[in-house]
């Protein structure tokens, strides 16, 4: 059976090539110009042997919630392309019922595509062509604009998740073009019941001075 990583590259990679996105492996990436990113990663699961089984995952990764998440190791992780570990919101590409392995409970819980067996890989490639022209990839590049991907946060669609509440995602977005001003609003919009706020704000203060000052 081919392997996921040569099934991508045949019906995966010239869509995404058309996006404006980069491959690594089984990840796509699409970088915006202030550094923030939209990936695309595909996983294997080993869930049947008589087939190749994997989910398909959407994550966008402003460049300040990777500065925020690596904190600690930024020095070295400032040299790094941002990875779904720092996403602020993702969300799973679901497969329609010809490329689903359990064709009848396709559910944003239950995202498993398949080909092999019964599923023929050909046709399941063009199932995802299809799914990622029409739906995620222009989802990826709408959520690369921070006041589109802020919406979505403060009032998410059931298919995405979101990684930080509300005022963090809002400091999150804003803390490199902040003026003083609007820094000190946005702080008073914090949600305070974390553990770890009061390091937050105060790295948003020190990264807003260093953008800004």
């Amino acid at each position: 059976m081919v392997s996921l990583d040569a099934w991508t590259r045949q019906h995966v990679a010239p869509v995404a090539k058309e996006a404006g996105l980069t491959r690594k492996g089984l990840v796509y990436r699409l970088a915006a110009d202030n550094g923030d990113h939209a990936l695309l990663e595909f996983r294997a699961r080993r869930l049947d042997p008589a087939m190749e089984v994997f989910t398909v995952k959407a994550y966008v990764v402003p460049a300040a919630s990777w500065a925020w998440s690596y904190r600690k190791s930024w020095e070295s992780a400032r040299k790094k392309a941002p990875d779904a570990s720092a996403a602020i919101v993702q969300w799973g590409v679901i497969p329609p019922e010809q490329a689903a392995y359990e064709p009848d409970n396709v559910n944003p819980l239950n995202p498993n595509w398949a080909y092999g067996g019964r599923i023929d890989p050909d046709a399941a490639g063009q199932a995802m062509a299809e799914v990622l022209r029409e739906h995620t990839l222009p989802t990826m590049r709408r959520l690369l604009d921070r006041d589109a991907l802020f919406t979505e946060i403060c009032s998410p669609s059931f298919e995405f998740h979101r990684g930080r509440p509300p005022g963090w995602a809002r400091m999150i977005l804003r803390v490199d073009e902040a003026t003083p001003a609007e820094l000190e609003e946005l702080v008073g919009q914090v949600e305070t019941s974390y553990p770890v706020v009061d390091e937050f704000i105060a790295w948003a203060r020190t990264r807003a001075a260093e953008h800004n000052g």
